[in-house]
């Protein structure tokens, strides 16, 4: 099955056809039975975006929100499952490292000396690390995704956005359910949740999730199966209520997983099983993470509240993949990070008035990073020649110690002149100390040429930044929001830990904040007596001192060569339109548009585009940023209907379609730039089924790339051969899930 260089909206169109046809079927269905207690308008969306309780539609920001009810339709199980639905959102590959990005700029904090550019919360609690991220969606309420820096008041390295979960809080009304699913490749999942009182003024619940499969992918040398999961994740929380002014929530979570997790393969050769590979290595990856949290909400007099959220979270991750995917070692890199953090926030809340609304408060952030990798060169190197050729057979391991203190006090208010006029503001101050310690490179005197002879570099940076918003929003005639913000955010300076050899540490590792300023503007608007639902936001971002590796001169020995280096040498400018629609033509028929117009390109990158083996340097000028297609869709239909007494069908069609984008701005290079090229693809997906009308059941038959196709998620060349490899994403899968609840 070959793969379009292009995106396919002739395919798009078709889909839309096939979508409408559904729904005139189903339509035709309606007219023939009575609509029951069916629903006639949209579910309103209530978000705390602005750190209270409000209508989405009255929130003059960018914010795509998933129910809990759209996760299980779309059969999302772990937080990177979103990304089909919400289109500006990126997890990059997919991979265990955790790659997350909002409109267009995505990366990860790929060791424990940088962070990310996307902040993802639950309940509250800032995740400092990309690989604690992919969180399993656990008795999970609702998701999110703020587009655009939102450090008014969302913590730090928030410059692209923010990923906010909402879990569902314990109730004193007594609930259970159960779910399970079976699918291919040796795929199931069991979940459980229990909630209820304990004794008067004190809930409880308690949720439990085990995932399994075989994985998609075949090393056929070592006979085993990859690509696979083997994950368990718990949470109980107690909600304590003593009278009606003091709320109290305690938390606590566990995960463990243990996957075959596959870096990438050689391109297939064309006629075989593109998932079939010979590795002598089994990649996989283990994570454990926990968090223990207290959610305290007090009624002050006057109606204002005063907020406190204190947390405790930790993980450690270990990576292990073949950097060449042969039959013989050449490279194996072993990385292992572990992480401590605490947090806390505190924030008073006004009422909001005919005429204003605010929210001002004080956060800390402590965080340890620790970070020991290993590269493995194996025998393979013996038939390089020198000096590659000594590194046969050797370990070279580096690793550094890094904490984190931040500091901050920020404010968010609205001021109405007028019910048509609205002036929205706020500001975030923020202090910030890192201190790097047991920075060490392995002493390897013979191999000076390849590996540093460094140890005990310590280093420290303070940073203090001003992160402004500031905006209007107008109310023309009811049920339609006019909004216009200009804001601020910044990501954290930080070290390249990956820096090992001896020209690399001459180059530096240390690299300084950067900063965004976004422009944007939109429209909200229900129409159609709560039938339809229109949002259009565009946007304009510039970032400044971007972070990126480019190639720097170092001399060293009297030799000068140029070397990759962490640098704020980038500019990048990611602008676009995004749109969110949906209509109730008919009771119980929903139809959804969710696109993404997205040009995120570099402004200026010198050396970003690669060199050669003569020494020429491209630059990546006018390239489009990792991971940033230009058009990203995703449309569904969705309809339930009595079908007998007591019980209703459903049925979900989905269809998401994406343009061509790449891995590395490497690919303007013209000699191997192809490598980095991930052509565009399209996908289906479905859900049938039926359910009790008292929701006590629900059967259901799904299946995701209906079509089967085989589309690239990654593509990169090997580390030390350069061969050129790809990671294709899962082929079709299928499955039954069977909830009960009462």
């Amino acid at each position: 099955m070959t793969i379009s260089k292009r995106p396919r909206w002739r395919a798009m169109r078709r889909s839309v056809w096939l979508c409408g046809g559904a729904a005139a079927l189903m339509a035709t269905a309606a007219t023939a039975q009575t609509a029951g207690a069916q629903t006639t308008s949209l579910d309103e969306v209530v978000v705390t975006a602005q750190k209270r309780v409000e209508k989405m539609q009255d929130v003059g920001l960018s914010i795509e929100s998933l129910s809990g009810a759209t996760l299980q339709k779309l059969g999302v199980s772990k937080l990177q499952d979103i990304e089909t639905a919400a289109p500006s959102v990126s997890f990059g590959d997919g991979g265990e490292q955790g790659r997350y990005g909002i409109r267009g700029v995505v990366d990860y904090s790929r060791n424990a000396g940088y962070d990310s550019r996307v902040g993802v919360y639950v309940d509250g609690v800032y995740l400092g690390r990309s690989y604690l991220n992919n969180q399993t969606l656990l008795g999970i309420k609702q998701v999110d995704v703020l587009r655009g820096p939102q450090g008014t008041l969302f913590g730090k390295n928030t410059d692209a956005g923010v990923i906010s979960i909402t879990t569902a809080k314990p109730t004193s009304d007594f609930s259970a359910t159960a779910e399970g699913d079976v699918g291919t490749y040796g795929a199931w999942r069991a979940a459980a949740l229990i909630n209820g009182p304990i004794v008067p003024g004190l809930d409880g619940q308690f949720a439990i999730t085990k995932t399994y499969s075989d994985g998609y992918y075949r090393n056929t040398l070592l006979k085993k199966d990859n690509m696979g999961q083997d994950s368990t994740a718990a949470r109980a929380q107690l909600r304590w209520r003593p009278n009606d002014k003091l709320d109290v929530n305690l938390s606590a979570d566990v995960q463990h997983d243990s996957n075959s997790t596959l870096h990438y393969t050689y391109v297939p050769t064309a006629g075989t099983n593109v998932y079939d590979y010979k590795s002598y290595n089994n990649d996989h990856a283990k994570r454990d993470s926990w968090g223990v949290a207290v959610n305290a909400d007090y009624a002050l007099p006057g109606g204002y509240q005063l907020t406190s959220i204190s947390a405790l979270r930790g993980g450690a991750q270990f990576l292990n993949f073949n950097n060449e995917v042969t039959t013989k070692p050449f490279l194996t890199s072993q990385f292992h990070e572990v992480t401590s953090q605490f947090s806390e926030e505190l924030r008073i809340a006004s009422p909001k008035t005919e005429t204003y609304d605010w929210v001002a408060g004080l956060y800390y952030f402590n965080q340890l990073n620790s970070e020991d990798t290993k590269n493995l060169f194996g025998v393979g190197m013996s038939d390089l020649p020198w000096p590659y050729s000594s590194y046969a057979n050797v370990t070279v391991p580096f690793g550094a110690h890094v904490e984190t203190n931040s500091y901050a006090v920020f404010f968010n208010g609205n001021y109405r002149i007028n019910p048509m006029i609205e002036l929205t503001g706020g500001l975030r101050y923020t202090a910030e100390t890192k201190d790097l310690s047991k920075f060490y490179a392995h002493d390897l005197t013979r191999y000076q040429g390849i590996a540093g002879n460094f140890s005990g570099k310590s280093d420290s940076m303070s940073t203090y930044k001003m992160t402004p918003k500031v905006g209007i929003n107008i109310h023309p005639i009811k049920h339609v929001l006019l909004f216009a913000t200009v804001s601020r955010g910044f990501k954290s300076g930080g070290w390249n830990l990956d820096a090992n050899t001896t020209a690399s540490l001459a180059a530096g590792i240390r690299v300084n904040p950067e900063t965004v300023t976004n422009y944007e503007g939109g429209v909200k608007t229900d129409f159609w007596h709560g039938r339809g639902r229109l949002n259009v936001t565009i946007f304009d971002s510039k970032y400044k001192d971007f972070q990126v590796f480019t190639f720097v001169p170092v001399t060293v020995g009297g030799v000068t060569s140029q070397v990759s280096s962490l640098t704020n040498a980038g500019e990048v400018t990611s602008k676009g339109v995004e749109v969110e629609g949906q209509i109730m033509p008919l009771p119980g028929l929903s139809l959804s548009a969710n696109y993404t117009y997205n040009e995120s390109a570099f402004d200026t990158y010198p050396g970003g585009g690669g060199k050669l083996g003569d020494g020429t340097i491209f630059n990546a000028n006018g390239v489009q940023t990792p991971y940033a297609p230009r058009n990203k869709a995703y449309l569904s239909a969705d309809y339930q209907h009595p079908v007998i007494s007591q019980l209703d069908g459903f049925i979900h069609v989905g269809y998401s379609v994406q343009s061509s984008e790449n891995f590395d701005p490497k690919v303007v290079n013209p000699v191997f730039g192809k490598a980095y090229y991930i052509p565009g693809y399209d996908l289906y997906d479905a859900r049938v089924g039926v359910t009790s009308t008292d929701s006590h059941w629900e059967l259901s038959l799904w299946g995701k790339n209906l079509a089967d196709k085989r589309y690239i998620v990654f593509a990169n060349r090997t580390a030390i051969l350069t061969n050129r490899a790809v990671l294709y994403g899962p082929p079709r899968t299928y499955g039954i899930t069977l909830k009960v609840h009462y």
